[in-house]
C-alpha cells in the first residue's frame, strides 16, 4: 500500500510541473531548424541572467526601503505597517513607492545620509543598478556595446561586470557571490532595528 504524499511533496510536484510547462511555453526547442533552436537557447540564457540580476536588485531595494522606513519613523520591524498608516508614514510611502517616488540611486543617497550604508556599499549597489537598468531596457543581452567605439575597436559586452561578461558562469557566480551576501548583511541590519530601539 502506497503512503499518501505529504503536503510538501505535493507542492514540489506541482511546482516542478508548472515550471516545466512555463519553460516549454517560453523556450520551446522542438524546432527542426537548428538556428531557431540556437536562438531560443540564447534567449533562455538571457532570461536566466536577467532574472538573477533583477532578483538581487529587487530583493536589495525592498529590504533597503523597509530599513529606511523603520529608521525614519523610529519603528521596530513589526511596527512598520502600523506606523505607515500615520500622516508621516503616508508621506514617506509616497516618497518611497509608486509613480514620482525616489529612484534607487536617491534611496541609496538617503541611506548614506542616515548612516545606513557606507560609500563602498553605495558604490557597489550603483554598479548593480546600472546592470539592472541594462537588463530592463535591452531585450538582447549578449551583445557588444558599440556606443562610442571605432569600427575596429574591441567592443565590451553589454553586461560587463568586473571585467567579465555576466553570461559566463564563473562571472555570474562571482556576481551572485558579491550581491547575495550584501543582501543578507543589509537584511540583518534591518532586523537589528529592533535591537537598536530596545537599547
Amino acid at each position: 500500500m502506497r503512503r499518501p504524499l505529504s503536503t510538501v511533496e505535493r507542492k514540489i510536484r506541482r511546482l516542478t510541473r508548472e515550471i516545466a510547462e512555463i519553460d516549454a511555453f517560453l523556450h520551446d526547442v522542438k524546432e527542426r531548424d537548428r538556428s531557431l533552436v540556437a536562438g531560443t537557447l540564447e534567449r533562455k540564457r538571457d532570461d536566466i541572467v536577467r532574472a538573477a540580476v533583477l532578483q538581487l536588485h529587487t530583493a536589495i531595494e525592498d529590504v533597503l526601503t523597509s530599513y529606511l522606513i523603520c529608521r525614519v519613523l523610529g519603528a521596530k520591524t513589526y511596527e512598520r505597517v502600523r506606523k505607515m498608516r500615520t500622516r508621516p508614514g503616508r508621506a514617506l510611502r509616497r516618497m518611497l513607492y509608486g509613480a514620482g517616488s525616489l529612484g534607487f540611486d536617491m534611496k541609496l543617497n538617503f541611506a548614506v545620509a542616515l548612516g545606513l550604508l557606507n560609500e563602498t556599499a553605495q558604490r557597489k549597489l550603483m554598479e548593480l543598478n546600472t546592470l539592472r537598468n541594462k537588463c530592463s531596457h535591452n531585450w538582447l543581452l549578449r551583445v557588444p556595446t558599440r556606443h562610442g567605439r571605432r569600427p575596429r575597436q574591441k567592443k565590451p559586452p553589454l553586461l560587463l561586470w568586473r571585467g567579465g561578461d555576466l553570461h559566463q558562469f564563473s562571472v555570474l557566480k562571482s556576481f551572485c557571490g558579491e550581491f547575495g551576501p550584501l543582501y543578507v548583511k543589509l537584511f540583518l541590519k534591518y532586523l537589528d532595528c529592533d535591537e537598536q530601539r530596545d537599547a
